[in-house]
């Protein structure tokens, strides 16, 4: 732990700047205690970043992916402000679209919380230490507490999962009986944030431990052992998918801890093995997922009747005497999924507006539009009609940005996109070296690489957690000049 307090110990008795840094290093916190704090916290920074920064945020020149994520932005306030524009022409005034409006304009403050960030760094006010460090722990606590909640039924302040029965009914058991939510509450997202938190921990203790080469193995694959249990037992599939995705880019890059990750992918396969033979309401939860990502992968080109493979408990009745000896069996069933349905929807609602889109948080307004006699938005299936689906967003990122800031705003993700490409092609040999710069950098890189791949379900973009996570492991990505000169001891 020496190594550890070596890159804290300075800091705390020199940095004039350490609240500024403390409340920074607070964000991985704030997002498991809720968005009201997440925004208190985004408030907070930004004041003191202001008040630290004053006209260096006007006077300086920035890079021109800056200038392309700002031209983002302003997409963003435009196609909304165009759409507002139409409607009230064509339709008359209405408070949800001046809502809309508002938000389009407010969107602003993660493009100042992002040049906040970065000319904090590039200007030595700012370190990104204490946001690996609360990073790495957050995550690891989160899986413990998980673990411990598998166990125990509660977490380790007491607290269980909260589930309405009145809103959830007869399906509260069979749906949420393989979730932990740890100290999320009702919300089933504590796998999510420990995948987007992993890489930081995984990487701390790589480093801590450096000097000793066993307790570096032990101590890594352990931890590695311990996060992915925790993503398990919180019932996220797609995440544990990601986190396995993630150590095997690490894994490809060649660095010097290959014996650590392949001990680590082996393991938790092998525990999940173990976990879905022994508990049934794992089993078919995990036995589906196949079925369900080849689904979304495929979903645009199947016909509208898709045949989906799921791997069904016999009766749907789980034996809880004896799950060890629950039989299942794999049932083909005429179904067509829901992200499909999501996907041709958001491809009608693009059609509304296919240039400009139809502006921040049009979806769940214009796939009502859509809703004509030959076009069924229900949850259930008509036979003959158009198979779509209503919801708050696409649940897809570039499919959500794609209805509502149309070509324009796919355009503008697809430079940024190959923008990040080239940068990770171009530093690919920084990635090899074991040091805390590069290990943030590495654990940057692999976050965002997860969070925006194409080939996933997703919550929204243009939510304060989403949106603030994303800039916030954007930023340390964008700040790598900086990182990469810094030698810490």
């Amino acid at each position: 732990m020496l190594q550890a307090k070596s890159l804290f110990a300075e800091d705390i008795k020199k940095h004039p700047y350490l609240f500024l840094n403390i409340v920074f290093g607070f964000f991985p916190i704030s997002f498991i205690i809720g968005t009201l704090i997440v925004n208190i916290n985004l408030l907070l920074f930004c004041c003191l970043g202001i008040y630290y920064l004053k006209s260096k945020i006007i006077t300086t020149k920035f890079d021109f992916l800056i200038k392309i994520i700002f031209l983002f932005f302003l997409a963003v306030f435009f196609s909304t402000s165009l759409s507002l524009a139409k409607t009230i022409y064509f339709e008359g005034y209405e408070a949800a679209n001046i809502d809309r409006f508002v938000k389009s304009i407010l969107f602003f403050r993660f493009f100042l919380f992002l040049i906040i960030i970065y000319l904090l760094n590039k200007f030595n006010f700012l370190s990104f230490k204490y946001f690996f460090l609360t990073g790495a722990f957050a995550s690891a606590f989160i899986s413990i507490d998980i673990i411990y909640q598998y166990f125990f039924g509660v977490n380790i302040f007491g607290l269980a999962n909260q589930i309405e029965d009145a809103y959830y009914g007869k399906l509260t058991l069979e749906r949420f009986a393989t979730r932990n939510a740890s100290f999320f509450g009702d919300e089933f997202i504590a796998g999510g944030y420990i995948q987007r938190f992993a890489f930081f921990s995984i990487f701390f203790t790589i480093l801590v431990f450096k000097n000793n080469k066993y307790v570096q193995f032990v101590s890594a694959v352990a931890l590695i052992c311990i996060l992915g249990t925790g993503i398990i037992f919180s019932g996220n599939r797609m995440p544990f998918a990601s986190f396995l995705f993630g150590l095997l880019l690490i894994f490809l890059l060649n660095i010097k801890i290959k014996k650590i990750l392949f001990l680590s992918i082996i393991t938790l396969i092998l525990l999940l093995k173990f976990i879905i033979s022994s508990n049934a309401g794992y089993k078919n939860l995990y036995s589906s997922f196949y079925g369900k990502v080849k689904n979304v992968i495929t979903a645009p080109f199947k016909n509208s009747e898709d045949i989906f493979l799921y791997r069904v408990i016999e009766n749907s009745k789980i034996n809880e005497k004896n799950p060890v000896k629950q039989k299942t069996t794999f049932t083909a069933v005429k179904f067509q999924s829901p992200q499909k349905r999501l996907f041709l929807t958001a491809i009608d609602t693009w059609k509304l507006n296919k240039i400009f889109g139809n502006g921040i948080k049009s979806f769940r307004v214009d796939c009502g539009k859509i809703d004509q006699d030959d076009v069924n938005i229900t949850e259930d299936l008509i036979p003959g009609k158009k198979q779509r689906l209503c919801s708050n967003h696409p649940h897809n990122y570039y499919l959500e940005i794609l209805t509502e800031m149309g070509v324009v705003g796919l355009i503008i993700i697809f430079v940024i996109a190959m923008l990040f490409i080239i940068f990770v092609f171009r530093n690919f040999k920084l990635f090899k070296q074991i040091s805390f710069n590069n290990f943030l950098l590495l654990s940057a890189t692999i976050s965002l690489i997860l969070e925006v791949q194409p080939f996933k379900t997703s919550g929204s973009l243009f939510t304060t957690n989403n949106a603030t996570y994303i800039i916030l492991i954007g930023s340390i990505i964008l700040s790598y000049k900086t990182i990469l000169k810094i030698k810490v001891k």
